[in-house]
């Protein structure tokens, strides 16, 4: 059972690794859940080296991770805050969520400043009782009463959130990556509510000596799982790696809604994206056969989902419908140049990127409503 931890760990911190080392769209976002997974994979990590017995050997790690543990709800709150305004500012009021963290600091200076005996006993009884290590006493609190001031805030942070997720879930839903990040976010927040819910009745049944339910051992065992299944549920949501564009009403729109141009922002930088786009059509490389949004995304170093809504949400047209669009017009101008006079319907396909003269036709008549052929001659009259 705890080889999960030991997995959620692992997969954690290599998650961790990814959100902070990738190119994002958001930031400041992506940074505080690169935040939230680190402190998760050094607590998943924990709890597999003390709960697994394995303390003797990594004897340095105990005490200090409970500082780091007391931000769980900081990171969290930051993260769903950014993410649904688009934008991070300091409020004040933050301040609270800081508290757990501020008494962990606290108590953990208080120990390390005491006699080494102190320190020295508290880490033999972790090793040689793991199951009891929560009973331990600080200064102004013991372990579990951390535990559970930790985890009660972390579940204000998400009740406090939630109304405002909801109104944010509510719009631009007929967008696809919108859908793709309200699913995100829904199961993101249910998972760390769980994390909270059970972490609290662990903290309350070690606090009483009780157990909330029969089996004595199942509150944990859960508890285990869920921090595994929040852990690796980005399996799911790769695109969260590079950030998600977020449509932003501007104050034009909301007073008047006839100028379809005023919605064109998406959380991304517009005018690179479309100084780029400009670049890749002056190199002609929609022009080749191979071209798909995979390689158009690397040639513009952005992520390949984003160019797509991009596309779609700026010419109203998929990528594959905006390449042909670009390779219609080449081959209308070539026509119209006198292309055909000494080349081949082949040729004329080849050079605009079909590798056979049905589908480049098929495209042609769809994209003009004409055959190549008609149009060469309607270019004649």
């Amino acid at each position: 059972m705890f080889n999960i931890l030991l997995i959620a760990s692992i997969f954690g911190f290599v998650l961790t690794t990814l959100l902070f080392l990738k190119k994002s769209t958001q930031p400041r976002a992506t940074f505080f859940l690169g935040s939230f997974y680190f402190l998760l994979s050094v607590y998943a990590l924990q709890a597999y080296i003390i709960d697994g017995g394995h303390l003797a050997l990594c004897s340095w790690f105990f005490l200090w991770p409970l500082m780091l543990y007391n931000l769980f709800a900081v990171t969290i709150y930051f993260y769903f805050i950014t993410i649904i305004e688009d934008e991070f500012k300091w409020k004040n009021g933050y301040l609270l969520l800081f508290l757990p963290f501020i008494l962990s600091v606290i108590d953990a200076g208080y120990i390390y400043l005491q006699p080494d005996g102190l320190y020295e006993e508290m880490l033999h009884n972790a090793m040689t009782d793991p199951k009891n290590r929560l009973h331990v006493s600080y200064w102004l609190l013991d372990l579990d009463q951390h535990m559970l001031i930790r985890h009660v805030w972390q579940l204000a942070a998400l009740l406090f959130v939630m109304p405002k997720m909801l109104d944010f879930i509510k719009e631009g839903n007929a967008d696809n990556l919108k859908v793709i990040l309200n699913k995100w976010l829904l199961i993101f927040w249910l998972g760390l509510s769980l994390f909270a819910v059970f972490a609290i009745f662990y903290a309350v049944e070690n606090m009483a000596g009780i157990n909330i339910f029969d089996g004595g051992s199942i509150v944990p065992v859960i508890l285990y799982l869920i921090m595994f299944s929040v852990g690796i549920v980005p399996i799911y949501f790769p695109t969260i790696l590079s950030g998600f564009p977020k449509p932003e009403k501007t104050l034009q729109e909301d007073l008047v809604q006839t100028d379809t141009s005023t919605d064109l922002k998406f959380g991304l930088d517009e005018v690179g994206i479309k100084r780029k786009l400009d670049l890749l059509i002056q190199k002609e490389l929609h022009l080749q056969q191979d071209f798909n949004v995979t390689n158009g995304a690397r040639e513009m170093e952005m992520p390949g989902h984003h160019l797509s809504y991009f596309i779609k949400q700026h010419y109203g047209l998929s990528f594959s419908a905006y390449r042909n669009k670009l390779r219609m017009d080449h081959a209308a101008k070539l026509i119209r140049d006198g292309f055909l006079d000494s080349s081949t319907m082949e040729a004329l396909a080849w050079e605009c990127g079909f590798a056979s003269r049905s589908s480049f036709s098929k495209a042609f008549k769809g994209a003009t409503g004409l055959s190549p052929s008609e149009y060469e001659h309607s270019q004649e009259r």
